[in-house]
């Protein structure tokens, strides 16, 4: 009886997690730019859809160039770690596949060259 509520207890556990896991929404400022990153489902190790939206005070930015760094500094027995995707404004925000290979805290830099020129940047992180 003890194992059958202990295993009981154990996948009730684990289902709870899994589905206390959300969406990534996050937003700051690069220079004047609003700027929102969002995925659709929890991140993960893997290949993640990365949606940005960039803002110019009310007017949303459509003629940008935009990046998405992910990176993870080098640690004792591991090398440094850099993924860049490159994003396409596609259905009202700019998309990128970020591949994070494993697990722990990455950096985000997300790079936005406007038509004029100017680069702005927005420094963040996100923890798998």
């Amino acid at each position: 009886m003890k194992k059958i509520l202990g295993m009981f207890l154990a996948v009730a556990l684990s289902l709870g997690s899994a589905f206390g896991a959300e969406a990534l929404s996050k937003k700051g400022m690069a220079g004047n730019l609003e700027v929102e990153y969002s995925t659709l489902k929890p991140i993960s190790q893997g290949m993640n859809l990365i949606k940005v939206k960039v803002m110019d005070g009310t007017k949303e930015v459509k003629d940008a160039k935009v990046s998405v760094i992910a990176s993870m500094p080098a640690m004792p027995g591991m090398h440094a770690m850099e993924e860049k995707a490159d994003a396409v404004y596609k259905d009202g925000a700019y998309e990128a596949n970020v591949i994070f290979s494993m697990n722990g805290t990455w950096q985000i830099n997300i790079v936005v060259e406007t038509a004029d020129g100017k680069k702005q940047r927005l420094k963040s992180s996100v923890n798998l």
